[in-house]
């Protein structure tokens, strides 16, 4: 490609490369910075239970119902605890998903054992559900530790599936096989 066409390829192509770079860039920050991503995730998620708490309060509902106004001040309430403590929120919610999955995988292991010699894959089960049971144990003992991983895993699919996004725009455009109906890069059939 020359200047040109390397120009003209971002004057058209500029909106469909917007979302492939936000992906690369929010999955740079997930995968260079995961406690920080999960620590923001949380604060956002506060400041929306915040926000419609407050819509929620302001509405003529609200002055009506109190079981509506009840719901506005327990949502305020819950997101100012995100804002202010996001990272105990969070050790507490994947605490919680770890509890749950680890009573989940207890009672599947009772279930596994409950058809031992009436199906040939119970071997299949046990080990399933015993891995299970060990994320659920992991989740427990380290949560932050295990949602970082989560997160880095996030930021690095984010990023391949972005770069993977530009290759797929550029390759469209050297073929020179779309149509540039002013939104996007599509192909011409």
């Amino acid at each position: 490609m020359n200047k040109k066409s390397v120009k003209d390829f971002l004057s058209k192509n500029m909106a469909s490369l917007a979302v492939p770079l936000i992906m690369i860039i929010i999955g740079m920050f997930f995968i260079m910075l995961p406690g920080n991503a999960i620590g923001l995730t949380v604060r956002i998620i506060g400041i929306v239970f915040v926000v419609i708490g407050l819509i929620m309060s302001g509405t003529l509902i609200a002055a009506y119902s109190s079981v509506t106004l009840a719901i506005s001040i327990i949502l305020i309430v819950l997101g100012i605890i995100c804002i202010a403590s996001a990272g105990t929120v969070a050790a507490f919610i994947i605490k919680l998903l770890g509890i749950i999955i680890l009573v989940n995988s207890a009672l599947r292991i009772h279930d596994a054992y409950e058809i031992k010699g009436i199906s040939d894959k119970f071997m299949f089960y046990i080990i399933n559900d015993i891995i299970t049971l060990v994320l659920g144990i992991i989740l427990i003992i380290m949560p932050i530790s295990a949602a970082k991983v989560f997160v880095i895993i996030v930021g690095v699919l984010m990023v391949l599936l972005g770069v993977s996004n530009i290759v797929t725009a550029v390759k469209v455009y050297l073929d020179g096989k779309y149509i540039d109906d002013g939104s996007d890069v599509v192909w011409e059939e």
